[in-house]
């Protein structure tokens, strides 16, 4: 137990950087991606920390700058539950309808606040909370 009486806080950081892009993933073809992700990054969260707690610090610059460069210039950091959501919609008649994607930590829009910023480049650092 530390100090207070309160148990230490396990915690695992995961770092997403690079440039911010739409490209397509399937049918969709508006998928939001970070650096050089496979997947986007909605479908990254969703798979590797859905409904967990978390703390997120991001950084956007129009280049591309390392952490000590970013710090002067912190953006935003938000902390809570990650609510994910990256899958294609289909009918039996039509075929493919759309994608859904979402991404909130908090109740704040993070996928959002990455979409506004196509182009420019992020460092995000997400504290997963055990």
């Amino acid at each position: 137990m530390c100090q207070g009486g309160y148990k230490k806080d396990k915690m695992e950081q995961l770092i997403y950087k690079g440039l911010i892009t739409e490209s397509s993933r399937g049918e969709n073809d508006d998928a939001l991606f970070v650096g050089d992700m496979d997947e986007p990054i909605a479908y990254v969260f969703e798979e590797e920390i859905q409904g967990k707690q978390v703390s997120v610090r991001y950084f956007i610059s129009d280049t591309e700058k390392t952490k000590e460069e970013l710090t002067e210039n912190l953006i935003s950091t938000i902390a809570g539950s990650v609510d994910a959501d990256y899958g294609d919609r289909y009918s039996d008649i039509t075929g493919y309808l759309w994608t859904d994607e979402e991404l909130n930590v908090g109740g704040h829009d993070l996928l959002e606040e990455l979409r506004s910023n196509i182009g420019k480049y992020v460092y995000m650092e997400v504290d997963v909370h055990e």
